[in-house]
C-alpha cells in the first residue's frame, strides 16, 4: 500500500496551496504544511491524530503539519477543497505554530453553526475564487486571508502544545517522517494478522517506549488503537456487500472476536456493525486501495462554494 511523505509545492509565490478534487482513496501520508479541508458535496472518510471521521457537506476538517492522515470515500462520489498552507510561513510569526494541536475538528463537528467555523468556510471560498479571478492584487489579498484564517486559529480555537520527546527532536524530519510512513503503511497492509508492537520496535531499532510516545505524539493514539482502526475501516467493504456474516468479518480483518469487533466499531462510527450494515443498505463502499482521485467538475465546485462567500461578493473578474 502506498504510503508517503508529499512535498508541496505552493502557487505563485504564495503561502499555500489550494485545490478542488474528488478523493476516492488516498493512502496515508503526511506533508510538512498544515492542511484545511472543506466537503462540498457527498461524504469522506478522514483519519488523522488517532480518529476517524466521516465528514459531509459543510464540515470542514483541520491537519496538523506532520500528522499522518488519509482520506476515503465513504458512500458515492464527493466534491472537497484542501487548503494548505506553508508551516514556514506560520513560524515565522508564531514560532509554536508546529506543536499547537487545536479543537477546530472538534468544534466543527460538535458546533457545525459556530461563527468561527462559518468564517473558516468563508475563509476558504473567497480564497478559492481569488485564485481563480486573479483580480488585481489578489495575491496580496490571497495572503491576508491566510493571515487571518491563522489568527483565527491562535486566537479563538482552544488548543494545547504537544511536548516532543528528546529522541524526536534530536532526529532529522525527514528520517522521522519515512519512519511514520514505513510504519503506518506495515500495519495497514499487515493489519489482519497478529502484530506486536514489540516485533515492530524490534525492526525499527529502537525500544518500545519510544515506539509508544511516537505513536502518542506525532499519530495520537496507542499502538493497538492505530492497528484495530485499521482492521474496522478494511471491514466497511465487507460489510457493504452483506456476503459474510459479522462473526466472519471480525476475524477476517484481524478482531479476535466479535466482542471486540463490536466495541472498537461501535467506539469509531457510532453504531454496531449490524445496524451501520442496515443503515447503508444498496450504498457503494470502495475498497481499500483504489485509484487516489476521481474526475470532477470544476464548475459545479465554484457553484457550491458561491453560498460560504461573503453577501456582496463579486465572482465576476
Amino acid at each position: 500500500m502506498e504510503n508517503r511523505i508529499e512535498r508541496i509545492e505552493h502557487q505563485e509565490n504564495l503561502p499555500l496551496r489550494v485545490f478542488v478534487h474528488s478523493v476516492r482513496s488516498c493512502a496515508s501520508h503526511l506533508h510538512r504544511d498544515c492542511e484545511f479541508l472543506l466537503v462540498l458535496r457527498g461524504q469522506v472518510l478522514v483519519q488523522c491524530g488517532g480518529l476517524e471521521s466521516i465528514l459531509k457537506a459543510d464540515d470542514v476538517f483541520f491537519v496538523p503539519g506532520g500528522e499522518v492522515h488519509l482520506t476515503h470515500e465513504a458512500t458515492g462520489s464527493n466534491l472537497l477543497v484542501a487548503l494548505q498552507v506553508d508551516m514556514d510561513f506560520a513560524m515565522q510569526l508564531d514560532p509554536d505554530f508546529p506543536q499547537r494541536r487545536f479543537g477546530l475538528n472538534h468544534l466543527a463537528r460538535t458546533r457545525p453553526a459556530d461563527p468561527r467555523v462559518r468564517t473558516v468556510r468563508q475563509i476558504m471560498a473567497e480564497i478559492m475564487w481569488e485564485m481563480r479571478l486573479k483580480r488585481p492584487a489578489y495575491r496580496l489579498q490571497v495572503e491576508s486571508l491566510v493571515l487571518r484564517l491563522l489568527t483565527l486559529l491562535v486566537r479563538q480555537i482552544e488548543s494545547t502544545l504537544i511536548q516532543t520527546v528528546p529522541e524526536v527532536r534530536a532526529a532529522d524530519e525527514d528520517a522521522l517522517g519515512q519512519r511514520l510512513v514505513r510504519i503506518t503503511a506495515y500495519l495497514e497492509a499487515h493489519s489482519s494478522e497478529e502484530l506486536s508492537s514489540a516485533d515492530l520496535a524490534a525492526s525499527e531499532g529502537v525500544s518500545v517506549s519510544y515506539l509508544a510516545r511516537l505513536f502518542k505524539e506525532r499519530l495520537g493514539c496507542t499502538f493497538s488503537d492505530y492497528v484495530n482502526m485499521q482492521r474496522a475501516r478494511n471491514s466497511l467493504a465487507l460489510l457493504a456487500r452483506k456476503e459474510e456474516s459479522i462473526l466472519d468479518i471480525a476475524l477476517e480483518c484481524g478482531f479476535p472476536s466479535v466482542k471486540s469487533y463490536n466495541a472498537v466499531f461501535k467506539r469509531i462510527y457510532g453504531v454496531p456493525p449490524s445496524q451501520w450494515r442496515r443503515q447503508q443498505a444498496g450504498a457503494d463502499i470502495p475498497g481499500v486501495g483504489s485509484s487516489a482521485y476521481h474526475r470532477h467538475d470544476p464548475g459545479l465546485a465554484y457553484h457550491l462554494l458561491k453560498k460560504y462567500l461573503p453577501a456582496g461578493t463579486s465572482v465576476v473578474a
